[in-house]
């Protein structure tokens, strides 16, 4: 009898067996798992790759991954046209360089044609505001507020820094090389602005400078020299000093004196701007001690019906310009 019960239980056991067995497969034409998606299949319309990474970038006109490549708001082309709109083309034009774009600061960076000692300007795009400024880029200089005014007590004229450039750089002093927008001063006392030259023939011992007189807007050069230098191609001429030859005149102001001989050499032999109106009159001259001045009468090359040119010398800075006297009614020609 036991054998029999032992018999039945193995084949029960055995049935259990196979059935579980028969549970754990699947149905047979049902596939195990989903097949995996193949790469590159979830492309947008762009036929960027999101997985991937990429995106489509309206301004390149491509798929970049943002951590590698940026996507500027705004194009190359775009940016600058907003720089050829803006501020930045008073002082200077565009190069054809390819503009650089700063992730960080989302600007781009056009360089300028603009020459100024120890400075790259470059004309900088705001992609937020769609707006452009000049930074100077300057190694180790400032750059002058050429908003900033010089004023000469004698005549209660001034003259901002943005003017003596532009007076500067339409004079003869242009003849000698570039300004150095980074090396200014103004003198009151004299009521003139200073800006450096960068000669093209380096002169030895000597810091050329543009003096530009604010009363008159009339530049020469001034080489502001130390000792008796040969000047290359052009040899300084030997003045008289300070109060040698006869009368001096002397600015009330100051005190400072100059001599008659003196200022009639810087009329007739260093003056331009004098020299180009016709012939110095040495017989005609007076000497102004409220401005400072000489004044010689100039003998015109085209003669202005009741007006006389005159030299003006400035005995504090020792330069030269010219201004007219003219009877009423009667204008000066321009």
């Amino acid at each position: 009898m036991k054998q029999i019960l032992f018999a039945f239980g193995l084949v029960a056991l055995l049935l259990l067996a196979g059935c579980a067995q028969q549970e754990a497969q699947p149905p047979a034409g049902t596939p195990s798992e989903e097949p995996s998606q193949p790469p590159g299949s979830d492309r947008d319309e762009h036929g960027c790759i999101p997985s991937a990474g990429y995106s489509w970038c309206e301004s390149s006109q491509e798929c970049v991954r943002s951590w590698e490549t940026p996507c500027p708001a705004l194009t190359e082309a775009q940016a600058r046209a907003v720089a050829e709109s803006s501020p930045c083309m008073d002082d200077g034009a565009l190069t054809a360089a390819p503009a650089t774009y700063n992730e960080n600061s989302k600007t781009w960076w056009f360089e300028m044609d603009i020459e100024r000692q120890g400075c790259s300007p470059a004309c900088v795009v705001s992609e937020d505001t769609s707006t452009a400024e000049i930074n100077w880029m300057c190694t180790g200089l400032i750059m002058p507020d050429e908003s900033q005014e010089c004023s000469y007590a004698g005549f209660g004229s001034s003259m901002t820094l943005a003017e003596a450039y532009a007076a500067a750089e339409a004079s003869m002093c242009m003849n000698e090389g570039i300004l150095d927008m980074a090396d200014t001063m103004c003198n009151e006392n004299t009521g003139t602005w200073w800006i450096g030259l960068d000669t093209t023939i380096p002169r030895e011992g000597c810091a050329p400078a543009c003096v530009v007189n604010v009363n008159s807007g009339m530049a020469e050069v001034n080489y502001r020299c130390t000792g008796d230098l040969d000047m290359g191609a052009y040899v300084m001429p030997g003045l008289p000093a300070v109060n040698a030859g006869g009368d001096a005149c002397f600015s009330a102001i100051t005190g400072k004196s100059l001599s008659k001989s003196r200022a009639f050499n810087i009329a007739t032999r260093d003056s331009i701007v004098c020299k180009s109106l016709g012939t110095i009159n040495a017989a005609e001259y007076i000497c102004d001690t409220n401005t400072g001045t000489w004044q010689f009468g100039i003998n015109p090359a085209l003669p202005a019906e009741s007006c006389t040119p005159y030299c003006i010398i400035n005995v504090n800075s020792e330069t030269a310009g010219v201004e007219w006297k003219c009877g009423t009614g009667a204008s000066a020609p321009q």
